[in-house]
């Protein structure tokens, strides 16, 4: 539904609160559906985007890889120098990144 490009111009124009209702609802049902196993950490053998993280470094070096919607925040050092970044999804978890120009620190928004 929400790939649509006539459903995305249509949600566009819900006030942003009831969107963000909607949305919840959705997510919950898809939740109850798919159960949460996208909720527990696999190990890091086993999480997909840590071992893509890991075979990047293999030919290039970045010091942060971030990512987000994972419905689990990690933060796991990938080498000496390198950091896998999850900050979860933004419904329950209300995690985001802050770089201070040296380092990434992850903080929960708190109204």
């Amino acid at each position: 539904m929400f790939a649509n490009r006539f459903s995305q111009w249509l949600f566009a124009r819900i006030h942003p609160n009831a969107g963000i209702s909607m949305m919840r609802y959705f997510s919950k049902k898809s939740r109850i559906a798919t159960g949460n196993d996208d909720a527990k950490f696999l190990g890091d053998d086993k999480e997909w985007l840590v071992i893509h993280s890991k075979e990047i470094l293999q030919k290039e070096h970045f010091d942060y890889f971030i990512f987000g919607h994972r419905h689990l925040p990690l933060d796991i050092k990938l080498n000496e120098k390198s950091r896998y970044i999850n900050l979860g999804e933004w419904i329950n978890h209300c995690m985001f990144a802050e770089f201070d120009g040296s380092n990434v620190h992850r903080k929960k928004f708190e109204e």
